[in-house]
């Protein structure tokens, strides 16, 4: 079979960033095309909280309360534990106009799955499991083709998105520069379920002697249990049984008590930032292609979602059907803000990833005193409760 359309915007790249952007443009009447070599789910391992600064936008979006039918759950602040597993402080959600009053959490893929269908609803067409595709340029237009279970496919757009990943072809088919930190320790992931989970859901940090461990609440009554490791670890950890989960877990932290625990990934934690774009045509990368982000305090994903609603907030200044001398002046605005407005968030996630990258000696020591300060000071842990929430203070 071979199909021919001309759509406004092509998004390579059906994950969080392209679904969300695709998901905020569709609901201004652009026509959209997802594609996206792979046909299998979202990792479950990745971003799974939503800061409650997200609220008025997915609410708009309409896929708030979407989130919350397909198994959305509440969570109430952030507790931080000290190396004698004694509670320090914990940062509540801050009660703000502009904010819900907790962190909405959902499996990755969840999140995802509601998106996308958010944006086929609104009319996005979405190829999945596209093999062989090609991008050239002719008459101020991106001219894609790709062989998918349909045949070939081809397609004509104004505005092509990169939305796929840190390892982005379409970055690197449009040669645009990135800057790239790698991180000593590798994450590793496990999954458990506690003997007691409390009514109200926290996220939980604990300053080993050795490593932070992060408890990350997941629906069902689950934890993630994320936490730096050394590379000669990998294979261990990988190949461990269970008991040896639980001898390590308690090893470190004699509090914790699980039902069961099962090793889930093991990721190489990357911060990098793209240039944008500055070559022929109208394009521009989202997502983990032009902000990849260490994991610490769960910036990526929701990153994702304030970049995607600027976007499409400067593109609704358009008409369905516009040209690329059109939006090429909108690019331009929004790579300047972008760069203004993501500096700050960017800095902060790679401070935060570098004071989690460490797996010896006292390095929590000034953490630790920081906290302990913070928490008799209310209007510093409001401060931290706003940052948290994705709030600037």
């Amino acid at each position: 079979m071979n199909s021919r359309e001309q759509v406004d915007v092509a998004i390579i790249g059906a994950g969080i960033a392209g679904s969300a952007l695709a998901t905020a443009l569709t609901s201004n009447g652009f026509s959209v095309r997802l594609i996206d070599r792979s046909d299998q789910p979202l990792d479950t391992a990745r971003g799974d909280h939503i800061q409650p600064a997200m609220a008025p936008v997915l609410s708009r979006w309409g896929i708030w309360d979407s989130l919350l039918l397909a198994g959305g759950e509440k969570r109430f602040g952030t507790r931080w534990f000290d190396a004698s597993h004694e509670h320090i402080v914990t940062i509540p959600v801050p009660e703000h106009k502009d904010c819900a009053p907790w962190f909405l959490f959902l499996n990755h893929e969840d999140i995802g799955r509601v998106l996308l269908d958010r944006a086929i609803a609104n009319g996005a067409r979405c190829t999945l499991g596209a093999k062989h595709w090609s991008l050239t340029r002719a008459q101020a237009c991106w001219h894609l083709s790709w062989e998918s279970s349909q045949g070939t496919e081809e397609i004509s757009c104004t505005l092509l998105i990169g939305a796929d990943g840190t390892g982005s072809s379409v970055r690197s088919r449009l040669d645009i520069d990135i800057q790239r930190h790698r991180y000593h320790h590798p994450i590793a992931v496990l999954y458990g379920k506690q003997r007691t989970v409390p009514e109200k859901r926290t996220l939980d940090v604990h300053l080993t002697e050795n490593r932070m461990l992060s408890l990350i609440p997941r629906t069902g009554g689950g934890t993630k249990i994320g936490f730096p490791i050394a590379v000669e670890e990998l294979t261990l950890w990988r190949d461990a049984p269970e008991s040896q989960l639980h001898d390590q877990l308690r090893q470190w932290c004699p509090t914790l008590d699980f039902e069961t625990l099962t090793f889930g990934a093991l990721y190489p934690p990357v911060s990098q930032q793209s240039e944008a774009y500055e070559g022929e045509g109208a394009a521009v990368l989202m997502g983990d292609a032009r902000h990849a982000m260490h994991p610490a305090r769960s910036m990526g994903m929701n990153t994702c979602f304030r970049v995607a609603d600027q976007l499409a907030n400067m593109i609704a200044e358009l008409s369905p059907g516009f040209s690329e001398r059109q939006v090429l002046p909108i690019l331009q605005q929004f790579d300047r803000q972008f760069a203004r407005d993501l500096a700050p968030i960017l800095s902060d996630n790679h401070a935060a990833g570098l004071q989690m990258d460490t797996i010896a000696g006292d390095g929590f020591a000034g953490l630790t005193g920081q906290l302990r300060a913070a928490s008799s000071r209310a209007n510093v842990l409001e401060a931290m409760g706003l940052k948290a929430a994705g709030i600037s203070a």
